[in-house]
């Protein structure tokens, strides 16, 4: 009979640690409920508008600068492809050169063409901006 009793009284032991845990998980889980769902109260700076200049006011307006603010992005990536492509042919026709499979000549024409592509994408770039805004 003591063995039963032994066993039983293990059992009851780890039961209430058992719920003993439950009740802690529920309370800090709560609790960090609780301190989640309180704002900060930070002082946060006030939210700016789209740089570009909106056709109105109201949430209109906004959504037609961020529209525009987005076409200018689009621009500058643009802008950051045609760079690397750029470079990308100027790095293997220097390799070309390198090999003796192309001449200097080449690689200079590649380099002067690249640069005015450049300057040329650039131009249209601000020029499409003040177009947009």
């Amino acid at each position: 009979m003591s063995k039963f009793v032994s066993a039983i009284t293990r059992v009851t032991i780890k039961a209430q640690a058992k719920a003993k845990s439950v009740w802690a998980r529920i309370l800090t889980a709560g609790l960090l409920s609780a301190m989640a769902a309180k704002p900060a109260l930070a002082d946060l700076p006030t939210v700016e508008g789209p740089t570009s200049s909106g056709t109105g006011t109201g949430l209109m307006g906004t959504v037609s600068g961020h529209i525009q603010d987005g076409l200018v992005l689009a621009g500058l990536v643009t802008c950051g492809f045609a760079f690397f492509k750029v470079a990308e042919a100027s790095i293997v026709t220097f390799a070309e050169v390198r090999n003796d499979r192309a001449s200097w000549s080449k690689f200079g024409a590649i380099v002067v063409i690249g640069v005015v592509m450049l300057v040329a994408v650039i131009w249209l770039l601000g020029k499409s901006a003040e177009i947009i805004a």
